[in-house]
This record gives structure tokens, sequence and C-alpha cells, in this order.
């Protein structure tokens, strides 16, 4: 706001009055020095990002509360279990913890939240469920939370590459539309790649100016990485391993062991109360992967030529195998060409540019999994038979997520070596250095969103309210230290066969009974027996019989749409199924008496959801 500064004579000594400005006098408003200090910088990206992490996973922000997002493989499986599991760490949370390992399902089989990622980090969220009782919300806000914390760490390790803010802004945008993360965006644990550039971060830093400080939060940020997607921090380890020694100068530096030393300690505490437990109980059940799934996800070079929605550079897909899209895009890659090559001429990010080059060509040959062989030998085997963690790995493709990762920062990179470039050719004419730094700017976004997300596919989580008559019957009847057992049983073996199962954990969490059923990352070594015999009517009585010789007390069954109750008439030879509950919504629940007991050759009198009795609807809801 400009004020009127004028003189006016008074007696033999002049004097200066301010006037305030009038309503023609003309106001400029220039922005830029706000944007020269630093909380606004940060703020301003991190509106950004979100804005950025909200448009991409449009429309479901309007239905934060009742849907889920589905990635490529269009079932409501995993997004399911992963909310299952951020209730279970909230749940746990409120009890200190106690009993973390033995998770409510596969009963009565023990420490079965090892079976699959724990993901700690989700207690970030907790309270939303503490405070609104909404998982749904919980999950989504843990989803766009990752999706901005990725931009937010981007920046910050271009920051400290020396690239300006406004590309280093550019950079975390691209972080935040990471083509590969939407493309898997129903695997929500392998959203936040945030903890991985924070380790490489750290590790610059510390290999720079080493000292116990730097060496924790290294330690810090590979653990973070852990806590957040234990498959992400096994590739993460394997490739630090390989690499880590291009960082230092000095390797004689005493301090630099006083840092690593840290490191291995802060891993050691943080990591090792998870990492332990679960190693222990996958050497009990001998969990592996078998080497045709291994192979059947493991990626082929052609994957990195196909984009994984509508890109500004396509050429075309007909070329490629079905499902597989891993291309990070042609102008990021265009760019980080550049960088790569500007990198290793200048001698101040030199070695960084070595190493990420390093974790770069090593992520993307190990991607290839089972495809990979020189000669005779295929060294992905090698791997899992002599390094931790790695038999039980069956998405060798997601080393690719370390490909796209190095891809995004070299493209920041080269966006800001490009404009320093145009404006030093051109420092004799202003204008046409504004004209450079905006053709920056538009690369660098043209960068950032040249691959958009395909048309986000939501699913509506199960309807508790709708449900509440037979949750809380099995809440409040099941007597403590028993089971229940929810029929059908999937009669395959494919995630979309397990969508009903997780849709019973998800009720689970409301009425907090353990299931004989689940899903996981891996399953115990009978339940899968017991699942085949639940689909051949000889054995349903002798499995019936087991299920309840081991805990299970009630039978709640939810016919398939089109099909009948598998129990309504099912004829026993030396038990009986008592119908004690009749939901309107379809559900039934039984429980198994021997012919001891007396069989009444009446019906005895069904409860039914609050008095209420109602026939069942010919078509459940579509919530459910």
């Amino acid at each position: 706001m400009r004020y009127i500064d004028t003189v006016v004579m008074s007696g033999t000594a002049p004097q200066r009055r301010i006037s305030m400005p009038t309503v023609f006098d003309r106001v400029r408003f220039n922005p830029a020095p706000m944007f020269r200090r630093r909380w606004v910088r940060r703020w301003f990206a991190v509106v950004i990002y979100l804005g950025l992490a909200l448009a991409s996973t449009w429309p479901l922000a309007l239905s934060a509360t009742t849907k889920l997002p589905m990635g490529t493989t269009i079932v409501s499986t995993v997004p399911l279990f992963n909310l299952w599991t951020i209730w279970w760490n909230a749940d746990r949370a409120t009890h200190a913890f106690a009993d973390y390992w033995d998770a409510p399902i596969f009963a009565p089989t023990a420490s079965t939240f090892a079976f699959s990622e724990p993901q700690p980090t989700t207690l970030i969220v907790a309270p939303i469920i503490w405070l609104t009782g909404s998982r749904v919300l919980a999950y989504n806000v843990y989803l766009w939370l990752s999706l901005v914390l990725n931009g937010v760490f981007a920046e910050r390790l271009l920051r400290v590459l020396h690239v300006r803010w406004w590309a280093a802004i550019l950079g975390g945008a691209a972080m935040v539309m990471l083509p590969i993360a939407h493309w898997q965006l129903d695997v929500i644990q392998l959203v936040p790649v945030w903890a991985l550039l924070w380790t490489w971060t750290a590790a610059w830093q510390a290999s720079r100016r080493p000292n116990w400080k730097r060496g924790a939060e290294a330690g810090l940020a590979l653990s973070v990485s852990f806590l957040n997607c234990g498959h992400h921090a096994l590739f993460l380890g394997l490739l630090l391993a390989a690499t880590v020694w291009v960082l230092p100068r000095r390797w004689r530096d005493r301090q630099l062991w006083l840092a690593f030393a840290a490191a291995c300690v802060v891993i050691g505490v943080i990591v090792g109360p998870f990492a332990i437990p679960m190693q222990e109980v996958m050497k009990e059940h001998a969990f592996a992967r078998k080497v045709g799934m291994v192979s059947q996800l493991s990626a082929l070079p052609v994957d990195y030529m196909g984009a994984s929605g509508p890109a500004l550079i396509d050429f075309g897909q007909d070329w490629l195998r079905p499902y597989w899209r891993m291309s990070p895009g042609w102008i990021k890659v265009g760019l980080a060409t550049i960088a790569v090559i500007g990198g290793l001429i200048r001698r101040r990010s030199r070695r960084f540019t070595i190493f990420l080059l390093l974790n770069t060509a090593l992520a993307f040959t190990l991607s290839m999994g089972t495809h990979l062989k020189i000669g005779e030998w295929e060294p992905w085997w090698t791997l899992a038979k002599y390094v931790p963690g790695f038999s039980q790995v069956r998405n060798v493709f997601r080393f690719g997520y370390f490909v796209h990762m190095a891809v995004v920062i070299w493209a920041a990179q080269a966006v800001w070596w490009m404009s320093v470039l145009a404006r030093r050719l051109l420092i004799q004419r202003p204008r046409w250095r504004m004209v450079g730094l905006g053709t920056g700017v538009l690369l660098g976004c043209c960068a950032a969103i040249e691959i958009r997300p395909n048309e986000l596919l939501l699913t509506a989580a199960p309807d508790k309210a709708t449900n509440a008559g037979w949750i809380e019957f099995i809440r409040s009847e099941t007597p403590p230290g028993k089971s229940v057992a929810c029929l059908p049983y999937p009669k395959a073996y494919l995630a979309a066969d397990y969508e009903q199962t997780t849709r019973w954990m998800y009720y689970g969490t409301f009425h907090k009974v353990p299931l004989a059923n689940g899903y996981s990352g891996f399953f115990p070594a009978d339940y899968f027996a017991t699942q085949d015999a639940m689909n051949v009517p000889l054995t349903v009585e002798s499995t019936l019989k087991k299920l309840a010789d081991s805990g299970v007390h009630f039978f709640v069954v939810d016919p398939i749409l089109g099909e009948p109750d598998p129990l309504l008439d099912l004829t026993l030879e030396e038990h009986w199924l008592e119908l004690v509950f009749d939901d309107p919504v379809g559900v039934r629940i039984y429980k198994l008496r021997p012919l001891q007991d007396n069989q009444p050759t009446q019906p005895s009198p069904v409860r039914r959801s609050s008095g209420i009795k109602l026939r069942r609807p010919s078509q459940p809801t579509s919530a459910r």
C-alpha cells in the first residue's frame, strides 16, 4: 500500500506529513517477496501436494467415510484386508499392544499377524478410529497423507541436492503422481515411499558430514521404511548394501564409523521387535513362495515401455503384455538422461549421481526376478536361498518403485540445471531469462502429470449398520476363548475368491470375536485343507466337527448371491445344526450339536434381529 508523502512549510522549518492513500491511488501487489520466506514456500508446497493427492484419487473425497479405492485388480480383497490391519494396530494400542501378534484370524493358530505386513506406522491415523469409529475414513486419510509426504520428502531431498525451491516443488509434485504408486494404489502399504526418500537423504548427509546424530537419522529413516512396508525396506536394504560404498569420501574417518554404528543401533532397537518375531514365524511355518508365482510376478524390460494411464507421449500398448504397465514416463526419462550426464560431469553431484545410477540399474535388473538368467544361473534364487526374507517375496517387479523414484529425482534436477544454463546464456537479456524460467516450469509441470492415473474405481465398504443385528449377537453370545467360522469357504485361491472373507474380517472389527477364517500374505498349512474339505459334501460333517473341536462356537452363513444356504438342507449322521439366529439381511448363525443333545422334533424359536420377523430379501443390498 502506497502512502502520499508531502512537505509542508511551517515557519522557517519544513515539516513532513504522511497522508493516507486515496481510492485513486494505484495499489501494486508483488508476491515475490512473500515467497522468499521459507515457511511460505513450505506450506505452499504442502497445499499443492494435498491438491494433487485429492485430485489424483477423485472422487474418493466425496465419499471418504464409506468407500475405498481399488487398483488394477478391481476387487476389494486387498483394501479390506489393509483396512482390517489399520484397525488391529489401533485396537492393540488401546491395550498397550498386548497379544499384538495374535490377531483374531485363523483361530486357534498363534502369531497370525506376522503372516503379513504389520504396518505399525498406520497408528498415525488411529485417533480417527478412536474418535469417530470410522475405519474407512482412517484408511483414506492415511492414503492421502502418504501421497503428501511422498512429495514433501522428495522436495527435501532435492533441496539437499541444491535444487532451487520451485524445481524441488515440481519434483515433489511428480513424486505425488508417481505412476507405479497409482498403478498399485489398492496395496496401500506400497504407496508411502517417503521413508525410502528420507533414507537416501539421510545417507547422503551422513556421508558428507558424518557424526552419530546423522547416522542415527539414517537408521531411523530405514527403520520407518520397514514399519511402513517391510517389502520396500527389504529391497532398500539390499540396494544400500550394494551401493552405499560410493557415497563416503574418506572411509578411514572415525566419525563415519561412529555414524554407521549409531545407525545399526537405531535399526536394531526399532526394527528388531518386529523383524525377529516375523522371521521366527516364517521359519516355524516354513513359508516360501512357489517358483511359478514368483515367475509370474517378475517383470520384463518391455513392461517399462507401457504407461499405467493416459500419457502425453504414448507409443501404443498393443505390443505390451496384458496388465503390465511400468513406464515412469518418457518426458521424465528424457530429463533423467540429461541429469545423469550432467551429474557425472559436475563434481559436486557426481557421487550421488553414481549412487543413484547404481541403485537404478540394480533395481531394474532385480525386478526381472526369475526372468534374469546368466547362462544357467538364476540370481534371484541365490538371493532367496542366502538372504533372509527373500524366499518369502513374490512381487519381485516392485523393485521398479526405486527406478521410478530415481527418474523423478533426476528429472527435477534436469529442469533446474537447464534453467540455470538458460539464465547464463541469456544473462544480457532479462526478458528472455523470464521466458527460459517459464519454459522450465512448464516442462516440470508436464513431467509431473505426463501419466495421469486411470479413473479411480471405488468400492463400498461393508455396511455395519445393516448388519448390526447378527454382529451384536456374535459379540454378546460367543463365550470367551471361542471363535466363529464364516461360510461358505472360497472355492478357489485367487485374491478375488477371498473378497467375502475380508468382509467377514471387517465385521470382526466390530464384534471382536476371533475367526477361524482369514486372509493374509501367508496361510496356515492346514487352512487350505479345511477350505477344500468344506467344498466337498462327503467331508463337510467331519470338517465341521474338526472346527468345533478347535474352538468354533458358531457357524455364520451368508450365502453367495444366487446360491442356497450350504447348511440349510445339509444331512448329517452324527450331529445336527441348530439355527440360533436368523437376520433379515440373509445372515444365519448355526451351532453344531451332537445327536446326544436330544435334537428336538419341533424347531426351537429362532432369534431375529431387533425382534423384527422379516423374510430374507431376494437380493442383498449392494453395500454388503
